[in-house]
């Protein structure tokens, strides 16, 4: 089986690296060597499946020879915005997706409609189908650019331990691992009942939630999270 990814960038790389089993080609405007991978110049690429790794603008603008050249075979865009009546009028088979970078060590990938599952079933990474696509619309944030926003806030956790005093690597590292706790907590209790465990009566971690609270911090994630999805 043969992947033709359109889009040389970083995401374009992530799902080259992610990829398990499969012959992959990468497509690009200008030829770069990268790593062991197959690289093309253009669009004439024979392929199984194609997966889009391009901006929106640069997708609409090459969605006719995309369409030309793929043929009956599947297309996967990972574009934002670009939706699958639009793609439609170019692209016989027309799928959407939705990941981040993280997606060459596994990260979420969203999918719509369900069919799409098969078309990314290998590549290294937990597959979440959407029911609508308006719903992978929202994914965009959620999954595409919050992982950005997110590393923001782990910096700013490790900057906190190294004004304690701790070094550098390793208040990264108890950050990052932090975090990592923090997402397994919260999926098994959820909010509530992980303060209430973690949480102890005039405890230091009451203060900390304290000082959270009166700071406009999950204000400013909500606002994060609508600006990327706006288009």
């Amino acid at each position: 089986m043969k992947v033709a990814i359109v889009g040389g960038g970083n995401l374009g790389r992530a799902l080259a690296k992610a990829c398990r089993g499969v012959d992959v080609v990468i497509v690009k405007r200008r030829y770069e060597k990268i790593e062991n991978f197959e690289v093309k110049t253009s669009l004439d690429v024979e392929a199984d499946v194609y997966f889009i790794a391009l901006k929106p603008k640069d997708f609409r603008s090459n969605m006719k020879k995309i369409g030309e050249v793929a043929g009956d075979k599947p297309v996967v865009s990972f574009a934002a915005g670009v939706k699958l009546e639009e793609m439609r009028k170019f692209i016989k088979n027309p799928y959407r997706a939705m990941t981040n970078i993280a997606v060459e060590d596994g990260s979420l990938i969203a999918v719509y409609p369900e069919e799409t599952k098969k078309f990314v079933s290998f590549l290294n990474s937990e597959v979440l189908v959407c029911e609508s696509e308006d719903e992978l619309e929202l994914m965009t944030s959620l999954i595409g650019s919050s992982p950005a926003f997110i590393c923001y806030y782990l910096h700013f956790f490790t900057l906190a331990a190294i004004k304690e005093g701790v070094r550098f690597d390793k208040a990264k590292y108890v950050a990052s691992k932090s975090f990592e706790a923090a997402a397994k907590i919260y999926m098994k209790y959820g909010l509530e009942e992980a303060v209430r465990r973690i949480a102890t009566p005039a405890g230091t971690t009451i203060e900390g939630i304290l000082e959270v609270v009166d700071n406009p911090l999950s204000e400013a994630i909500v606002k994060a999270a609508e600006k990327a999805r706006r288009l």
